[in-house]
């Protein structure tokens, strides 16, 4: 598969986000990383990526409010495929992916949710899914 498609993984821990970009760029995406909210609003002001792999809690930080409110608000964003990273999935599983999904008291775009660590597998096919990219 060709670089055509970038991914901005934004999370604070460096482990994760070294580990995210390797299985990326094997697949043959493009990756960016972001260590909060306040890079990933940046980097998403320069260049829009295909696809965001956002930690829920740099959302949720005071560097991440600027982040929730433009990914919220902004129309150019309305489109963008958002994967939350969670290590609460036993409240997504007793609440429901969709009720987890509030922020500040709003309905959080993303529609897909994983639980760290993440499967590779599972991430390379949900993201193949969602850009149409095929099986990578």
């Amino acid at each position: 598969m060709e670089q055509t498609h970038e991914i901005l993984v934004v999370d604070d821990d460096p482990d994760i986000r070294d580990a995210l970009k390797l299985i990326l760029e094997k697949a043959g995406y493009g990756v960016k990383t972001c260590r909060n909210g306040k890079e990933a609003l940046a980097a998403l002001k320069m260049k829009r990526p295909s696809a965001m792999l956002l930690d829920i809690m740099m959302s949720t930080d005071t560097e991440g409010f600027d982040l929730a409110f433009e990914l919220k608000n902004s129309p150019e964003f309305e489109t963008l495929p958002i994967i939350l990273l969670t290590s609460f999935l036993e409240k997504v599983r007793d609440d429901g992916p969709d009720r987890f999904q509030h922020i500040l008291g709003e309905s959080w775009p993303a529609k897909w949710m994983f639980e760290k660590p993440v499967d590779p597998q599972k991430l390379l096919a949900k993201l193949s899914e969602i850009l149409g990219t095929g099986t990578p």
